[in-house]
């Protein structure tokens, strides 16, 4: 089965034999879900039977991740952890404290793609790793937050990638085969990874630790500060690895941001259509004297349309994280037995006739006629117990920064560039229309 057509292959199976499919191998049920009624039903409505995740081989064994609120296991110190993030990160909290922030990043980045239109895609990376950083820690010296974007941008991207289901995770007694075997090609790159992992956690462990020795007001107002403070008022062991999960999860929702970004931009330069309307759009409610803010939210609904379809026609991950099962289940005649991995296939609900009329088309207008389609937030984020904490931050990160950009530039393909090759991401051009 190749790998890269695993969403569309599983979609085809869906097809043909229905909502739920099956994978079993010795010692391991692995369940497909093709449906987004299916997936509501076992993932949100029984999500005290599916808050699991499965063993992770890779990512807890090898690599050490066990404790990463994302992948970790479902225990006391998991539910703690996630309720701080949901309030510290609910929608409410978002606007209050961290629209300025967000507004004056995107400014930012529109500064220096007008400096260095080369580093255009670059900067999307850049600025929204600096915005992580600062609101989780604060103002860092330039030099020390880039080189630390870098680091926390590839633990994200070592996370995506270990969660993605490897041969050890289907049958983990692999994982003691010495590394020089044929085949154990994954114990050395986790080896490497491994220390990758260390640098980030040597890295965000120091700065915790110096931040609570700070004055400075944008540090003792981050996210980090007021968590440590927390622990430390309760006199909690354990407090550098909780800082360090914690802000994990903050940077994951980084790397979700600017793979949302990426396709945010590939869109408009394919469908320069869809671009000029949201162009004038915006220069009808915001004009040419001032930026976007988040006040012009409310009256730009085609914009927010297009980030929506956007969510939907290029989901940040096909698959979402996998759930388990935590005890025997039955749905419409299917039995689940306990410790089944459980994964939604959230590329084929982006697809579903059922809920898009022409899915593969690149259609705003979708979510601005009534009754509106399928709002993709609903199953991009994740489900139950286990959605996303930062989904409200990482909607408003993409709102602005999409905003800010259409209010400024023009996006297009290189001068003759084929446009069905810019689905790789890595061609694109733009001109100043202000």
């Amino acid at each position: 089965m190749p790998k890269s057509k695993f969403a569309i292959t599983w979609s085809k199976f869906g097809e043909e034999y229905g909502p739920l499919t099956w994978l079993t191998i010795p010692g391991q049920n692995i369940l497909v879900i093709n449906s987004i009624e299916a997936a509501k039903e076992l993932l949100d409505k029984r999500a005290s039977n599916s808050v699991e995740r499965p063993r992770f081989t890779m990512a807890n064994e090898l690599l050490g991740m066990s404790k990463l609120l994302s992948i970790s296991g479902y225990n006391d110190m998991w539910r703690k952890q996630r309720s701080h993030l949901k309030h510290a990160l609910s929608a409410a909290v978002v606007r209050r404290d961290y629209s300025s922030l967000l507004e004056m990043k995107a400014q930012q980045y529109l500064e220096r793609c007008a400096a260095r239109p080369e580093n255009f895609l670059p900067e999307t990376t850049r600025i929204i790793g600096e915005t992580i950083i600062q609101l989780s820690y604060g103002k860092l010296e330039d030099g020390r937050g880039r080189d630390y974007i870098q680091i926390s941008t590839r633990m994200m991207e070592v996370l995506a990638f270990a969660v993605q289901g490897h041969a050890v995770d289907l049958l983990p007694p692999l994982r003691h085969l010495p590394s020089w075997l044929p085949g154990m090609k994954f114990k050395r790159q986790a080896a490497q990874w491994k220390k990758e992992i260390k640098e980030v956690e040597d890295t965000v462990s120091e700065l915790a630790k110096e931040n609570m020795l700070s004055d400075d007001p944008d540090v003792r107002s981050s996210f980090m500060f007021k968590k440590m403070e927390e622990l430390s008022n309760e006199h909690e062991e354990g407090q550098d690895v909780q800082q360090q999960e914690n802000q994990t999860m903050l940077a994951y929702s980084g790397l979700a941001t600017e793979t949302a970004m990426e396709s945010f931009i590939r869109a408009m330069t394919l469908f320069p259509s869809v671009q000029e309307n949201v162009q004038a759009e915006i220069d009808k409610v915001v004009g040419s004297s001032r930026f976007p803010t988040f006040k012009d939210q409310s009256d730009l609904p085609y914009l927010h349309a297009v980030i929506l379809e956007t969510l939907r026609w290029n989901p940040v991950v096909s698959f979402g994280i996998p759930h388990a099962s935590r005890e025997d289940d039955v749905y419409n005649g299917y039995f689940i037995p306990k410790g089944t991995t459980i994964i939604a296939n959230a590329w084929g609900f982006s697809r579903n006739e059922k809920h898009y009329t022409n899915p593969s088309n690149f259609d705003p207008e979708r979510y601005l006629k009534q009754p509106p389609e399928l709002d993709p937030r609903e199953f991009v984020f994740g489900y139950g117990r286990r959605i996303c904490p930062g989904k409200d931050l990482a909607y408003q990160k993409i709102w602005i920064l999409a905003a800010t950009i259409l209010w400024a530039l023009r996006l297009v393909e290189e001068e003759g560039e084929d446009p069905a090759c810019l689905a790789d991401g890595d061609r694109f051009s733009f001109a100043a229309v202000r």
